[in-house]
């Protein structure tokens, strides 16, 4: 028998992800709510963006440091043509 998927809303992962990161293991957050160790793991990794790119995970689009590597530039490029 094929257990069902189970969907999280944006909110449940955040708050859980922010336990993680304030100090709670990842096994005691899983135990008392539930959740399989690897889907917080995934959860957790998702959260913390690997470049300063233009990055989608699973809690929205990450473009500050893009948008300021893009205005530094910018500037940048201005200050030499002066």
């Amino acid at each position: 028998m094929k257990i069902p998927k189970r969907e999280y809303t944006a909110e449940f992962k955040e708050l859980s992800v922010k336990r993680v990161k304030e100090g709670q293991t990842v096994g005691a957050v899983c135990k008392e709510l539930g959740l399989v160790e690897q889907t917080l793991r995934n959860w957790v990794k998702a959260s913390v963006p690997s470049s300063p790119s233009l990055s989608l995970n699973g809690f929205g689009i990450a473009i500050t440091a893009i948008s300021c590597c893009l205005s530094l530039s910018a500037s940048y490029h201005n200050c030499r043509r002066k």
